[in-house]
């Protein structure tokens, strides 16, 4: 999809999630532990905690429902033609795309542990296999995504209750074997319940063109599912679980992203649909406007080029704090402000690059490889 043919809210969206991402990583990366466990948190560090604050996992999913829907939008032609050659062509693009990504993510998750590449990578695998089903058997997938996750975390509980380990479901990934148990089931963006929401962006991204009819609605709904995820947590989970019956609860409603419940997966994949169409519903205002036009532009040649500034954000916060040592882990303000930092060099950068080249370098070798 060149630039001119791109759906400008969708990169305006992407840019927005990526910079929510850089907050979470360089507040978690920067100060470690006490980024999750502050002894007397404020409201803003526990809005930012990247293992319970509101914030976290919410910007990645929005990334994740963005991207699903760009594949919807790279496969609408393959897809509607029901021809099948075009099909293999559009599963064989995915595929290597796929492969590409979760090789690239292997090893810079040595050097950023944690790294979504390598799940996004499988994402794109799956989605080379399902992209051509109907939406309502891709609906039964997301489905079957967020309970098999709440499923396995509930089984996880109870064998730690009953004295078994289960630490093998949670290997370093310096092994195929340990690689593909963490890219399944383990550690920040796992396929389950992860893939929910990369298929939900696929069956959103085929409606992209109504979204101006149906925005309110979805929004709405969204909201109330949100809404419904956190009064459902509040009424059932135990206030102070006292028996093995009250733990295994408060792991099936919980919102937390570690927990991977039911709950946390519907909850977020609203969040994440509402954020996508409250951006779109801005840019959709804002490009009317004259003034607001540059900023929109500015912001969506960004998202044109999300992999190379992912990629330059982990180059940047290794060279200012472990190479040169200029920033120290002295907590959220300072966390924030390298972030900030970051992304006003990125928006320069990736501005003043879009205009010359189109595609970023990573986006380039990405196309040249996948296709």
């Amino acid at each position: 999809m060149n630039s001119s043919s791109r759906i400008e809210s969708l990169d305006v969206a992407r840019a927005i999630a990526l910079f929510g991402v850089v907050v979470m990583n360089y507040h978690a990366y920067l100060n470690g532990a006490e980024s999750m466990y502050p002894a007397q948190p404020s409201i803003w560090e526990r809005m930012f905690n990247p293992l319970t604050g509101p914030l976290t996992t919410r910007f990645a999913a929005t990334f994740v429902l963005i991207a699903g829907i760009g594949v919807s939008l790279f496969t609408h032609r393959a897809r509607k033609s029901n021809n099948r050659a075009e099909i293999q062509h559009a599963r064989i693009v995915l595929l290597r795309r796929g492969i590409l990504l979760y090789l690239l993510g292997y090893f810079v998750q040595w050097i950023w542990p944690g790294t979504i590449l390598f799940y996004y990578g499988a994402y794109f695998i799956i989605a080379a296999a399902v992209f051509a089903w109907s939406s309502r058997h891709l609906m039964y997938l997301c489905v079957a995504s967020i309970v098999a996750a709440a499923g396995l975390s509930w089984w996880r509980a109870n064998q730690l209750l009953d004295g078994n380990d289960t630490r093998w479901l949670s290997p370093s990934p310096n092994t195929p074997r340990n690689l593909l148990i963490r890219t399944f089931v383990d550690y920040t963006h796992p396929v389950f319940p992860w893939i929910a929401f990369f298929i939900a962006g696929i069956v959103l991204g085929r409606h992209i063109h109504q979204l101006k009819e149906i925005r309110l609605r979805l929004m709405f709904a969204a909201i109330l599912l949100m809404l419904a995820t956190h009064a459902a947590n509040f009424v059932f989970i135990p206030r102070y679980p006292g028996s093995d019956r009250d733990v295994l609860l408060a792991k099936l409603v919980s919102t937390q992203p570690l927990d991977r419940g039911i709950l946390f997966s519907l909850g977020t994949l609203a969040t994440a649909v509402v954020a996508f169409c409250f951006v779109s519903l801005v840019v959709e205002r804002a490009s009317r406007t004259i003034a607001l036009r540059l900023p929109v532009q500015v912001f969506a040649r960004v998202g044109r080029m999300t992999l190379s500034v992912y990629l330059l954000h982990v180059v940047f916060f290794n060279l200012l704090v472990h190479q040169l040592h200029w920033v120290k882990a002295t907590g959220l303000d300072t966390a924030l402000i390298l972030s900030l930092s970051f992304y006003v060099v990125a928006l320069f950068l990736a501005n003043e690059w879009n205009k010359r080249f189109e595609q970023g370098p990573a986006e380039r070798a990405y196309r040249a490889f996948g296709g």
